[in-house]
């Protein structure tokens, strides 16, 4: 197995203290000191603390925008609004750790342009389930829905979560019934 690059050991190593201190808690020393580097090769790797925070989360953001961008605006349901969650679903599960802190910490949600490309794809997914439906009860359950898929990764840390995606996935649906049928 070949050695991890210095460059992803100072990503590894910055997510796992922005989840045990939060963004704004943890320094570039915290960093380096974990990964038993210097400052100098922090400076090397990359410019700043923030440069992290992007490079941490593009990925996922860039992978729900795939996701979302591979429907139409308004599915039909059930059958292409089950693939839309399960893709959705998908790319939570494939950034577990990422999205754990992503999700508690106010640094990333507020952060001027990550913080409004997850609240716009959120948006969309919203709009998606809730399709023309703009009563306070469609959007409240499109929230859920958004509750459903993303709670259970965040809080539930034991849970495998290939094991229980299809029980998610459910719990999703049923609430879009709920939803829709409003």
């Amino acid at each position: 197995m070949a050695r991890q690059s210095r460059r992803e050991e100072l990503l590894r190593a910055a997510l796992e203290e922005f989840k045990e201190k939060g963004y704004e808690g943890t320094s570039v020393a915290d960093i380096v000191l974990r990964t038993g580097m210097s400052k100098a090769a922090f400076g090397y790797h990359l410019e700043t603390k923030e440069q992290l925070m992007d490079e941490l989360v593009e990925p996922l953001l860039n992978d729900i925008e795939a996701a979302l961008d591979g429907f139409v605006r308004h599915p039909s349901w059930p059958e292409e609004g089950r693939r839309l969650l399960s893709a959705y679903l998908d790319v939570l599960v494939e950034h577990r750790d990422l999205l754990i802190w992503v999700d508690a910490d106010k640094a990333v949600l507020h952060h001027p342009r990550l913080g409004k490309r997850l609240t716009d794809s959120n948006q969309r997914l919203r709009e998606a389930i809730r399709g023309d439906n703009r009563s306070a009860a469609a959007r409240l359950g499109a929230s859920a829905v958004l509750g459903t898929l993303w709670r259970p990764l965040r809080n539930l840390p034991e849970l495998s979560v290939e094991s229980e995606k299809q029980t998610i996935l459910e719990a999703a649906m049923a609430v879009v019934t709920t939803v829709r049928d409003s």
